[in-house]
């Protein structure tokens, strides 16, 4: 399948040079001409990059993810893959960033062997990326900015909701202490009211009694004057007949026990009369006492008056609290309205944020399967090392067989060369007696 073309421009080579001194990456135009020769250069311009393009660092690049950890634990040498690990993490980020700067056809072999026209397309594939970067820098920084100022926002709604909470907090318990005050008030209403109710009663029965007994007295006072009158005619007529009183015994014992009936029933009659009087008096006694106790009542439903103005003055201001309370609400359910509003706002950034979080999240899932391709690469290479060695290790034996047999010929070249040197050193000691007379024939002269 073809790769798509590339879109970016191919730079010159003093633009690209000029760029990467900018950028703070050291690069020499021989480098850039023939980088077959300079391999490690190439792979360390390759490195500044990604350290720039990804924001790494020289200790999280070669840093591994756990679970890359846990799988090479599970392999059977994973002791092997120690280096092999974080190479391939490099190749991919690096194949990956080239991807995204438009450039598909970066394989391990630009690595290994670059060639100077594909190193200078990566190049200028990687410098477009980073001043286009460089170019729309502004809308990160920009965004969050916006990002800080919408925080800033929702802390400070936060901040006056919670005081607004505690104000209401605040105004509840107030509220809650009047309505306490309020029901204590209105218990001690009931109260007096039931006890009022039942003085009435009381009070209303007493009456009626005394209006009994009132009526009862009038009525014994009737009786008794009537008794009186009645004794009075009795007396008179007793006198009057006395004047005509015959001589005859038998009717005077007759008349006169007949009138001493009569004047005894009269006296019994007056004193039941002189008791009831006694009775209504003692009643009339207690209707008084009832009389004072229901002063003393209105005095009590008089102090309840004050009681129950003080009680409309507690609702009064309970009133004004509630008031208070609802435009506290008021405010509350704006400040919601503008929270509600700011909270849309920052769902808004955070969805930018999560889909821009989602392309990362397959970018890197992309990276993670380029991994994963490369592990089982790297597999495939390891069952190609194990095979290398075990030939490794058939080769060892002919080479301790070819170990032995060079011992033998350095031994027999070592006592080869001891002859010659032992030969040499006769033949100049040979030379330095044959010279000697001429040496001092010269010093001589000298």
């Amino acid at each position: 399948m073809d790769q798509p073309r590339s879109m970016f421009p191919i730079l010159k080579n003093a633009t690209i040079l000029q760029i990467m001194e900018e950028v703070n990456v050291p690069l020499a135009e021989s480098e850039l001409i023939e980088p077959g020769r300079c391999k490690e250069r190439v792979r360390e311009v390759f490195v500044q990059l990604l350290y720039i393009c990804w924001g790494l660092t020289p200790t999280t690049l070669p840093t591994l993810p756990s679970r890359i950890h846990t799988k090479q634990a599970q392999l059977p040498h994973p002791e092997l893959y120690t280096d092999a690990l974080p190479e391939a993490k490099f190749f991919c980020l690096l194949s990956k960033q080239l991807r995204i700067c438009g450039y598909y056809e970066f394989g391990f072999k630009d690595l290994a062997a670059p060639a100077p026209k594909r190193f200078k397309r990566q190049l200028s594939a990687l410098i477009n990326f980073l001043k286009y970067r460089e170019d729309m820098g502004h809308l990160e920084v920009q965004a969050l900015e916006e990002r800080e100022e919408l925080f800033a926002a929702l802390d400070e709604v936060t901040e006056n909701h919670m005081t607004l909470k505690e104000h209401l907090e605040e105004a509840r318990a107030i509220n809650h202490e009047k309505m306490l005050e309020r029901e204590e008030a209105e218990a001690e209403c009931k109260e007096m009211e039931a006890e009022i109710t039942q003085q009435n009663k009381i009070q209303s029965s007493i009456r009626q009694e005394t209006y009994l007994l009132k009526k009862s007295a009038n009525e014994l006072k009737d009786q008794i004057a009537n008794q009186s009158v009645a004794l009075r005619e009795l007396q008179a007529e007793e006198r009057q007949l006395s004047k005509e009183v015959v001589h005859s015994p038998d009717r005077i014992k007759v008349d006169l026990m007949q009138a001493t009936q009569r004047l005894e029933g009269v006296k019994k009659s007056i004193v039941e009369r002189q008791d009831e009087r006694a009775l209504v008096q003692k009643q009339a006694g207690h209707t008084a006492l009832a009389e004072e106790n229901v002063k003393d009542i209105i005095e009590v439903m008089e102090g309840m008056e004050s009681r129950v103005q003080e009680y409309e003055l507690i609702v009064e201001d309970l009133d004004d609290v509630q008031n208070k309370l609802d435009g506290m609400e008021h405010d509350l359910e704006g400040k919601r309205g503008e929270r509600e509003s700011q909270e849309r706002q920052l769902e808004a950034v955070e969805k930018r944020k999560a889909d821009t979080i989602s392309m990362l999240t397959k970018a890197l899932q992309t990276s993670q399967n380029d991994l994963d391709t490369a592990v089982n690469r790297l597999g495939m290479v390891e069952s190609e090392r194990l095979d290398g060695i075990s030939q490794i290790e058939a080769s060892e034996k002919s080479t301790e067989e070819l170990k032995v047999h060079i011992e033998k010929e350095r031994r027999k070249a070592e006592e080869e060369i001891a002859s010659r040197i032992a030969s040499f050193q006769k033949f100049e000691k040979a030379y330095q007696a044959k010279e000697q007379p001429l040496g001092s024939q010269l010093g001589y002269l000298g």
